[in-house]
């Protein structure tokens, strides 16, 4: 009878797991391939308002962040690096906060942060845009490179590494 229980507990598990596994990966990269979602907006730290569209024409990364995200921290020195590098051949970082805005203002001069940061008033606002872009988990950091002509190239929740953000950006850049 233990031995029964245990498999079954053992099946419950892992249906359990499986599911979870089908509900994050089931949609991941549906947004690959396909134009960035119109009518997505967000404040700069100011509270001026900007569409992603302004972006249009260059090689824009999005990589969405927080204060409390030990690896976007680790990731945005070298975000920071990428964009003064390439920003002349046409990279434009943004980073959008998911975050307090007193809290995103605390860390900017500390992070050196060379590239807008944007956003949203409410928390659930920024999750839902996040959820539009194919992450329903609501992972940071997450990342979303998208081409001069809107449609997104890559998608990825989870920090890149170094050489591998410099690859995939200077592969999608004119010489």
């Amino acid at each position: 009878m233990r031995t029964i229980l245990l498999f079954l507990f053992i099946c419950i598990v892992a249906a359990g797991g499986g599911f979870f596994a089908y509900r994050h990966f089931a949609h991941a990269g549906n947004v690959v391939g396909k134009p960035l979602p119109a009518g997505i907006q967000m404040n700069d730290l100011d509270g001026k308002p900007h569409a992603l569209e302004e972006y249009r024409g260059k090689l824009l990364l999005l990589n969405f962040w927080a204060t409390w995200c030990g690896p976007c921290l680790h990731e945005i020195p070298e975000l920071v690096k990428l964009q003064t590098e390439f920003g002349p051949r046409g990279l434009q970082i943004v980073g959008p906060a998911v975050d307090d805005p007193d809290a995103v203002r605390g860390m900017l001069g500390t992070l050196g942060i060379n590239y807008p940061v944007l956003i949203t008033a409410e928390p659930e606002t920024m999750i839902k845009t996040m959820e539009q872009l194919d992450n329903p988990v609501g992972g940071l950091p997450f990342s979303l490179l998208v081409g001069a002509d809107g449609i997104i190239i890559r998608r990825q929740i989870g920090e890149f590494s170094a050489g591998e953000l410099r690859e995939m950006i200077s592969s999608h850049l004119p010489t």
